[in-house]
């Protein structure tokens, strides 16, 4: 099924009450405003999308300065039915304790799906590009992991790399395959897998390379420096 997730926001977009009582996102301009800044999605893998949600979400102040846009994909209708019920909850549960403004109320993170993703917008401004958070990203596969690596280190980039790093301590490993990346946060067609190279570790913050690998193609499509802090 090519289902264009875009297509579903007008019918599938549930507004946190917060916002709702803010009169924010109850037009249909606004929305529009939101299908058009977004990027269309790709399905992982064999995957198929048969549904989704949308979600916006409100950032726990009065009045609100940001919105969390969530989607949640679905690729069975066994998963949208354990969704859509663990939304009800919450939106219960929103309603419940929505008796005074001064008060917090919860949210709708944490629903499950087969793919997750947040975006973070500031009030009035389009949203910033959407992440993938389902914690599966970071499990990939041994075989499409070993032939990641080995297209990396037959890279010329990497090479280069080796040839000018006079030291590196030893423990920081080799390289690491460490996620898979969705076309929307990449801008690459398909989906591709981020092949770390740690440079430097101090015990609080590292950096180092990522490589994106398509590994269909068989090349490194993008490279670019990252910077993690422990936690």
């Amino acid at each position: 099924m090519g289902t264009d997730l875009r297509d579903l926001i007008g019918e599938r977009l549930i507004v946190h009450p917060r916002l709702r009582q803010q009169k924010l996102f109850v037009s249909v301009a606004e929305v529009e405003r939101l299908v058009a800044d977004l990027p269309p999605l790709v399905p992982f893998q064999s995957g198929q999308y048969k549904d989704a949600d949308w979600i916006l979400d409100w950032d726990h102040r009065l009045p609100s300065r940001n919105a969390v846009l969530r989607l949640g994909a679905y690729y069975s209708d066994t998963k949208r039915a354990e969704a859509r019920s663990i939304v009800e909850q919450k939106w219960s549960e929103i309603q419940q304790g929505d008796l005074f403004p001064e008060f917090d109320v919860g949210d709708f993170a944490g629903v499950p799906a087969d793919e997750t993703y947040e975006a973070e917008m500031e009030i009035g401004h389009p949203p910033a590009r959407l992440r993938l958070v389902s914690e599966w990203r970071r499990e990939v596969d041994p075989v499409s992991a070993d032939r990641a690596v080995d297209i990396v280190r037959a890279s010329q980039s990497f090479r280069d790399i080796q040839t000018r790093t006079v030291v590196r301590p030893p423990g920081l490993g080799d390289l690491e395959a460490a996620e898979w990346t969705p076309p929307c946060e990449s801008g690459h067609a398909r989906w591709a897998i981020d092949v770390w190279y740690l440079m430097t570790y101090n015990g609080m913050v590292g950096e180092g390379r990522a490589f994106l690998v398509d590994h269909e193609d068989g090349r490194v499509v993008r490279e670019r420096d990252f910077q993690f802090r422990a936690g």
